[in-house]
């Protein structure tokens, strides 16, 4: 982007109905959020499959990754977010797939500790 260095993570994981996997783009900094995209095989449209909107997704842009070297980026029961510099609210009705989400982002990113906290 523009000569900016940008990383780029997998994620994949179960959402209440299957399974749904996405990406995370890191700034060159390693630690706050670019972008992020999810997908899904078969979540409820409406709960669960807002996972793929850009309403949600967009909350993750600029959040930070990292909190004293563990994975700190979360998605939260919706209006529960008490740390908004790693947290997102999660999709109303859609519990068990934002539990997902959750899950996805600790287990994929725990993955890349080393690589994400290289050089801080």
């Amino acid at each position: 982007m523009n000569g900016q260095t940008k990383y780029v993570l997998p994620l994949y994981g179960a959402g209440s109905w299957g399974p749904i996997w996405g990406y995370v783009g890191l700034n060159d900094d390693k630690d706050s959020v670019f972008g992020v995209y999810f997908s899904h095989q078969g979540e409820t449209p409406g709960l669960g499959a807002e996972i793929s909107t850009r309403e949600f997704q967009g909350q993750f842009t600029g959040k930070k990754v990292m909190k004293d070297g563990a994975v700190a980026l979360a998605v939260e029961k919706n209006g529960k977010v008490t740390e908004p510099d790693y947290q997102v609210d999660g999709i109303s009705g859609g519990t068990i797939t934002s539990k997902g989400v959750d899950a996805m982002l600790k287990v994929c990113l725990s993955q890349y500790d080393k690589f994400l906290t290289a050089n801080k």
